[in-house]
């Protein structure tokens, strides 16, 4: 069964996470997606965090580099030579989406800014991603997701405890969600392409998705001009949307904001029922007055029992809750099993079977699926320029001349 994307044809120039990974989920949905990379290769490759020794010995599959590089093909090209420019632009020429991350000085300097595609690809998605966009006084200035969404995009502001230091993020958590903003903006503009026959530009900011993420809290930035609270956990104003850590010391998240009360059902779940009848806690208003003293007493309760033992009582009592699961308890949940999170990659090459991250939606009847795995570098050069229409003289030269040879061939 062909994907959604079946013929689409998309040519990424870009390294790291969110241009990439945005790519990776075309390459899901059926793109045929040609990854042109320098001959030392994306930055990315080899960068994953060390492999925990339980997990047996090597060697492992990359799957820091496959998450964002599954299904495509990787080419390598020298943009520093001329001759590596003019493959790009060929790639281009029979290309519907072009996807890079290049910063606006590279992009001129290997000419393949949106006006030195358009006229010779005049019907292109033209996709850039930078962190601040390519307008305004940061115009062009590098970013990564920690510095351009999670610092200057506000959102290390908003959380963590008061007084603390702005928290650290996990690798590519900024970057992953502005890569559905990527996706969601090429298929808009592939869409606009088909309907109008036209050339199209896409651009996508790190800073401006963060924005986007922090829409709620912003939306009343806008209004009042403050900085919304950051409370302390032992101040949150709402016990019941709350932390609690239980006696094996896991921790449960509960989130009752309403506007149905729960307050009862908890008081159940509690071994408290005397709560119920306590007139200091009969509403949401009269209870917030008194958050502090009932967050300190919850606290105690929780301590009680372990995490298994709090699952069933709040279960069972129907108030909506959630364990703080790590990773590994992610892996194993059942729940993601039924919804696909994760899916299988065979690596016939290497010999590798393995699980990564899955699209992160489906589309009832259609064929969205991992195609494979990340690419070795430059294992797909010479038959991508042979699709060009290089004669085997010429890719030779090319290779021999290292135009298209990875640095350690």
């Amino acid at each position: 069964m062909a994907g959604p994307l079946s013929g689409v044809r998309v040519v990424e120039v870009a390294n790291m996470i969110a241009a990439p990974s945005a790519a990776a989920i075309m390459a899901d949905l059926g793109a045929d997606v040609v990854k042109v990379e320098p001959p030392t290769g994306d930055i990315l490759r080899g960068a994953h965090r060390p492999i925990d020794p339980t997990a047996g010995p090597g060697p492992h599959p990359d799957g820091y580099f496959t998450v964002d590089n599954r299904g495509k093909r990787s080419v390598v090209v020298d943009l520093g030579r001329s001759d590596g420019v003019d493959i790009v632009h060929r790639l281009a020429a029979g290309a519907d989406i072009f996807v890079t991350n290049l910063t606006e000085d590279r992009l001129a300097r290997y000419r393949l800014r949106a006006e030195d595609l358009e006229a010779s690809c005049p019907r292109l998605v033209y996709a850039s991603l930078g962190g601040y966009g390519s307008t305004g006084p940061l115009a062009g200035k590098p970013g990564y997701d920690w510095t351009a969404f999670f610092a200057r995009g506000g959102v290390s502001s908003v959380i963590g405890e008061p007084g603390g230091p702005p928290p650290a993020f996990r690798p590519g958590q900024g970057d992953h969600t502005t890569a559905l903003a990527l996706l969601s903006a090429v298929l808009t503009a592939l869409r606009e392409r088909d309907r109008t026959d036209r050339f199209q530009r896409v651009e996508v900011a790190l800073f401006q998705v963060a924005a986007w993420t922090l829409a709620s809290d912003l939306s009343m930035t806008l209004i009042d001009g403050a900085q919304p609270p950051k409370p302390a956990r032992a101040d949150w104003p709402n016990p019941l949307t709350c932390r609690y850590r239980c006696a094996d010391d896991r921790w449960v998240a509960l989130c009752m904001p309403g506007p149905r009360d729960y307050w009862d059902s908890f008081c159940v779940a509690a071994d408290r029922t005397e709560w119920i009848f306590d007139e200091r806690y009969a509403d949401v208003t009269t209870r917030l007055g008194h958050a502090a003293e009932l967050i300190a007493a919850i606290d105690e309760i929780f301590a009680a029992r372990t995490l298994a033992e709090w699952a069933t009582r709040l279960d069972e009592a129907g108030v909506i809750w959630a364990p703080a699961q790590l990773l590994p308890d992610v892996i194993a949940d059942p729940q993601a099993e039924a919804l696909g999170v994760f899916a299988p990659v065979q690596d016939p090459v290497h010999g590798f079977a393995f699980r990564t991250v899955a699209t992160p939606f489906h589309i009832a009847g259609a064929d969205i699926a991992v195609r494979g795995p990340a690419p070795d570098l430059g294992r797909h050069s010479h038959e991508v320029l042979a699709e060009l229409g290089y004669d085997a003289e010429q890719i030779d030269a090319l290779d021999r001349a290292g135009v298209i040879r990875p640095a350690d061939a």
